[in-house]
């Protein structure tokens, strides 16, 4: 009796370890819909990796963490 071929199946990655359709305005890596984030200051999107949590504990974009930043006083040096 001949032996029955058998066909590989291709190996696909799972969804999430491909390449998204969606480029993240802060970074330019691209992401899936499914894991955007939206900050809740300027509803804004981004890919998960540019989240940052703020000093209130909530977690902003990365765009408006930096208007904080530079509206804190900074310390004059010491002479």
């Amino acid at each position: 009796m001949p032996k029955a071929k058998t066909t590989a199946t291709p190996k696909v990655d799972p969804w999430w370890l491909s390449e998204g359709d969606l480029e993240c305005p802060h970074c330019g890596q691209l992401y899936f819909v499914e894991v955007e984030f939206r900050c809740p200051e300027c509803d804004g999107p981004g890919c998960p990796h540019c989240r940052v949590t703020h000093t209130e504990g909530h977690l902003v974009c990365s765009g408006c963490m930096e208007p904080a930043k530079q509206a804190a006083p900074s310390e004059a040096p010491h002479d």
